[in-house]
């Protein structure tokens, strides 16, 4: 397999491009995040990754917090967990988070857009909608990001039938995509689900 890899190497010297559409070309990308709810008021478990270009520098920045994360000085974060992504400006990061699509709906609501996730989205009916639900791709400024939810873990909740979320495993892949030209993600492909559902 060693071998293999490297004549492929050797005879494909081609290089990505720097950039795409003026956006650069991101490296390959992957992290996973083991999520515990702490049950606890102000309690916050971040998760931070930064892509980086072709070059080695810190092009975005990928972000999630509990809905408990109290600082909103870049946006407000709510539901169970929520993720975000934000492009560097210099030394600092845009206050745009890239993972709102370009409606009207999620550029008004810092929660209405499929980096939120909610307890109602990880089970029941709401599993048939999985772009809003347990494997959500986004596909903007030449390149593919997808966040998959597994190992979803449940707890009896006090005072009601339904259960609250006691953990999942947040793993997130971004590659490079040359055919993404959206300067926000795009909105997702399938049917949309009820708001029971979403947002």
């Amino acid at each position: 397999m060693g071998l293999w890899t490297g004549l492929v190497m050797l005879t494909n010297p081609a290089t990505p491009p720097a950039q795409v559409d003026g956006w650069p070309v991101i490296q390959p990308v992957h992290a996973e995040y083991v999520f515990k709810d702490p049950h606890m008021q102000g309690v916050d478990t971040p998760f931070v990754i930064y892509f980086k270009d072709q070059e080695d520098t810190q092009s975005y920045k990928f972000e999630c917090h509990d809905g408990e994360y109290a600082d909103d000085s870049v946006m407000k974060f709510s539901g169970e967990f929520q993720c975000a992504l934000f492009m560097f400006k210099g030394m600092t990061v845009s206050a745009v988070n890239l993972l709102a699509a370009n409606t009207r709906e999620e550029q008004r609501n810092d929660g209405w857009n499929r980096g939120r996730v909610q307890t109602k989205q990880l089970q029941g009916d709401c599993l048939a909608y999985p772009e809003y639900s347990t494997a959500r791709h986004f596909r903007l400024r030449g390149m593919s990001l997808t966040m998959s939810i597994t190992h979803i873990e449940w707890a009896p909740s006090q005072g009601s039938k339904v259960p609250s979320l006691a953990g999942f495993t947040l793993d997130v892949d971004a590659v490079p995509d040359k055919d993404a030209h959206s300067e926000v993600a795009q909105s997702a492909a399938g049917s949309r689900p009820p708001k029971s559902c979403y947002p």
